[in-house]
């Protein structure tokens, strides 16, 4: 694979660059949107710590169409965008390893394909999850709404360096020392 001639700086500044600029765009918004709506006063509970807006829309006592929309809006182009893409790039990432000579080569690629993915949905499926609770669980207890935020805001970034570290050989054998030398004592 050729990552180093591919993903130059200059690349990768692009890139990230590229990312902000969407994210500010489909977020700047969103204060407008709820600035807008009148909020009732005996509608203050958020089942969240953070300001979710569908949480924040809904305490409020006027039409949020808009905001509906444009939130429906915004998960589906960012996130259907960005699954189109990995998607993409993983077909990518199979037709040229399926194009490697040796299967020892293959399998090695697979084994590194393997951590990514599992970031890929560590990441995912807890922002997809809280999404559907909050759009199809209503009737479930504020405590499941606030446990699914928080697993969304705390599960991906501890696993993720766990993810890469366990695939990389001399990090899992320190960590297999240090285990076998606690156990012994």
């Amino acid at each position: 694979l050729r990552y180093a001639t591919v993903l130059t700086n200059n690349v990768i500044i692009r890139i990230g660059m590229a990312i902000v600029a969407r994210a500010a765009l489909s977020l700047f918004p969103v204060p407008f949107l709820l600035k807008r709506l009148n909020f009732c006063p005996k509608k203050i509970l958020l089942s969240h710590s953070f300001c979710f807006h569908p949480d924040v829309m809904r305490r409020a006592c006027a039409d949020i169409t808009i905001n509906i929309f444009y939130g429906l809006y915004v998960v589906l182009s960012t996130g259907g965008i960005d699954s189109l893409l990995i998607i993409l790039s993983y077909i990518l990432i199979l037709h040229t390893i399926l194009g490697l000579a040796s299967p020892r080569e293959r399998i090695r690629a697979f084994n590194t394909c393997v951590s990514h993915i599992l970031a890929v949905f560590v990441f995912f499926i807890p922002g997809i999850t809280m999404s559907m609770i909050h759009r199809f669980g209503r009737h479930l207890s504020p405590i499941a709404h606030a446990l699914v935020a928080y697993v969304y805001l705390v599960v991906p970034p501890v696993l993720n360096p766990i993810i890469y570290s366990v695939k990389s050989k001399p990090i899992r054998e320190a960590m297999l020392r240090m285990l076998k030398r606690k156990g012994q004592d």
